[in-house]
């Protein structure tokens, strides 16, 4: 691997406090140096990048291409015409196309059930250029119903760091805590802090003690939550009873290990828009006056068909009181002792007030929220929107005509009484960079080494075709747009990966786990008991969850 320089670059690189600063980076070894160690300059590649943006690679900290459910997702749409011709069936050489065009190096599989991690860790190996990681889903685990129950945080905590080391997950989703109960009783608890008929705990419990699990063992990314209530009248004061409860716990972030940039956060809420259906204002003035809390945004976009990957039992039993949601396939699983999965297909029309509402909550979070550093962007792909959305979705964060123009054909009411109608402001091009980049790497605990052009850094970086800073949103969006929906050139580890239209899918990408830091006197003691639950009351023995990581890049963090 050669040395690389980038010359005369117009930098944007929050992490460090530069914003639109023309400087050189240097590359040595897949890392931004200071200086090269052995200056020879026949081994130094160079790129002028004279009027051009420098900024570092996009980050997706919550996307669903590489699990078992976006697989059925494949399975249900491969013969949907419209389904392929929009979103090419979701191959993993298109997504991998897409997701590298837009600049991105680094994406998170945000919900992964324990048993079904060795499906994700294989699609993982069929997807070059990106660095991955997975999110774990521990929400219904059987085995850990006692420890719920009593709040014994020791054995999750062991438990928890045993498991994450055994199928190479990065760290944990709760996702509709013990939900799966209506397999059982036909119904669905509506009260967080009410236990249920065959698990004596509530979903509150589970929210409480596993974030305190994570703070516990000192993960990199804080607990990750999907709140019961996503996309319905209940989600807003069911999101806000959690936060209030995480806030009383007197937790303090406690990312173990010597990064010198750690995560500011113990909760993070996942695909926040979805979360308010009357006003957004409750949950604006939540994240801007507690610190340790932080959101992806969840952008939504109105596609011809869009993909539906989810574990939530509500929200599908909402959707299929509609005709409109009948006429599309469904799959409905149950994975034994770890929770359910639904995918199917729906359209998200701009004639729907609730679909209109959850389109203006990303947005009015973006503009509302003060501390950009506590949100990142996020399509809930491919949920909520399609990878080549994402240029007009930034364009709608920084002209604020255009987006009024969006909602000339939005459902009346809406348009009548939204959040954003009192909302002028736009975002600046650092900002834009803080919510692509910084700040996800940030809330990752990969501070110091992704989303970042300091030394030390990895080398994964984008060349933009133009000075941002000459280019006016107001005036110059269609512009803004081209460049963003091809990057120039895009550099992984210090390798060009993209230039122009050509893209080196050679390049392999890593895979980054971590299970944090624990060394419980009694550590072997505890899993040996686990070990015995799985033999006796489970159709797996624990060890069967490992993947096989033998042919790929792994990362502990």
């Amino acid at each position: 691997m050669s040395n690389l320089i980038i010359k005369n670059g117009i930098v944007f690189d929050p992490i460090n406090n530069i914003s639109g600063e023309k400087k050189d980076i240097l590359i040595e070894a897949g890392r931004i140096v200071d200086k090269f160690k052995h200056n020879n300059s026949k081994d130094v590649r160079s790129i002028d990048a004279s009027g051009k943006t420098v900024i570092p690679g996009a980050i997706d900290i919550h996307t669903h291409i590489a699990s078992q459910q976006t697989n059925n997702i494949r399975l249900l749409g491969s013969k949907n015409k419209e389904f392929l011709k929009f979103w090419n069936g979701l191959t993993l050489d298109y997504l991998t196309k897409e997701y590298v065009s837009k600049g991105y190096t680094f994406i998170v599989e945000a919900n992964v059930f324990p048993s079904l991690a060795k499906q994700t860790i294989f699609n993982f190996g069929q997807i070059p250029i990106l660095d991955k990681a997975m999110l774990i889903n521990a929400s219904n685990l059987w085995p850990l119903e006692l420890e719920y129950q009593k709040g014994d945080i020791e054995k999750l905590s062991v438990f928890i760091s045993d498991l994450l080391d055994l199928v190479k997950g990065f760290g944990l989703k709760i996702y509709n805590p013990f939900e799966a109960e209506e397999w059982d009783f036909k119904e669905i608890r509506d009260d967080l802090s009410t236990s249920g008929r065959l698990y004596n705990l509530s979903a509150m419990d589970v929210f409480r003690n596993m974030t305190k699990t994570v703070e516990n063992i000192g993960l990199p990314h804080s607990m990750h939550a999907h709140i019961d209530g996503y996309e319905s009248e209940v989600g807003q004061s069911n999101a806000l009873k959690v936060l209030e409860d995480i806030k009383t716990q007197g937790l303090a972030p406690s990312q173990a290990g010597q990064t010198k940039i750690k995560r500011s956060q113990i909760f993070h809420l996942a695909h926040a828009s979805a979360y308010s259906f009357n006003d957004n204002t409750k949950l604006i003035n939540f994240f801007n006056s507690n610190d340790y809390f932080d959101l992806d945004l969840g952008f939504m976009n109105f596609c011809p068909i869009n993909p539906l990957i989810t574990s939530d039992r509500r929200l599908i039993n909402q959707l299929y009181k509609e005709s409109s949601s009948k006429s599309h396939p469904i799959i409905k699983g149950a994975i034994e002792s770890e929770g359910d999965h639904f995918e199917t297909f729906r359209i998200l029309k701009k004639d729907n007030l609730n679909y209109c509402t959850i389109w203006a909550n990303a947005l009015s979070l973006a503009l509302g929220i003060k501390n950009k550093w506590k949100m990142q962007f996020s399509i809930n792909f491919p949920n909520y929107a399609h990878l080549t959305d994402i240029p007009e979705i930034i364009s709608w964060l920084l002209n604020k005509n255009i987006r009024d123009k969006f909602t000339d054909d939005m459902n009346h009411n809406f348009k009548q009484d939204n959040s954003l109608n009192e909302l002028d402001n736009t975002l600046s091009y650092n900002d834009l960079i803080v919510l692509t980049r910084a700040s996800p790497a940030k809330s990752l605990g990969l501070g110091d080494i992704k989303g970042n052009l300091g030394v030390g850094a990895d080398a994964d970086i984008n060349i933009l075709s133009a000075n941002l800073q000459q280019l006016d949103p107001l005036t110059q969006i269609d512009d803004i747009k081209r460049i963003l929906s091809n990057v120039e050139i895009v550099i992984k580890n210090g390798e060009i990966v993209k230039k122009g239209d050509k893209i080196n899918y050679n390049h392999k990408g890593k895979i980054y786990w971590s299970n944090g830091s624990n060394n419980h006197e009694d550590y072997e003691k505890i899993m040996n008991k686990k070990r015995e639950f799985y033999k006796k009351y489970s159709s797996i023995f624990y060890e069967s969850l490992k993947p096989n990581t033998d042919k790929i890049s792994v990362i502990r963090v």
